[in-house]
C-alpha cells in the first residue's frame, strides 16, 4: 500500500521554458531532514496544470529518489518565482 507524504518544501530547480511559455522541469535539489543536498533528474513528467491558473503551475512527476523509483507532485508560483515539493508518494 502507498501513502502520500504531504511536504511543503522548497527546492532548487532547472527547468526548460518554451517561447509559449510552456514549463517542463528537468531537475531538482533539495535539502533533507539530515541536511543532505539530494539531487533528482526528473524521468517522466506525468502531468501538468499550467493553463487557467494565474497563480501558479502543478506537475506531477516521476523520478528516482534515494534509488527508489517515486511519484512526487512540484509547484511553481508565478509571484514568488520559487519552486516547492509538496507531494511524494512514500
Amino acid at each position: 500500500m502507498q501513502s502520500i507524504l504531504c511536504i511543503d518544501i522548497p527546492v532548487q530547480m532547472i527547468s526548460c521554458t518554451d517561447t509559449d511559455g510552456k514549463i517542463t522541469p528537468l531537475k531538482f535539489r533539495f535539502r533533507d531532514k539530515t541536511g543532505e543536498l539530494v539531487s533528482v533528474t526528473i524521468d517522466q513528467v506525468l502531468s501538468s496544470a499550467q493553463q487557467g491558473n494565474r497563480v501558479g503551475a502543478s506537475f506531477s512527476c516521476s523520478a528516482r529518489v534515494y534509488g527508489a523509483p517515486k511519484t512526487f507532485r512540484l509547484w511553481y508560483n508565478y509571484f514568488a518565482h520559487e519552486w516547492r515539493l509538496s507531494r511524494l508518494e512514500v
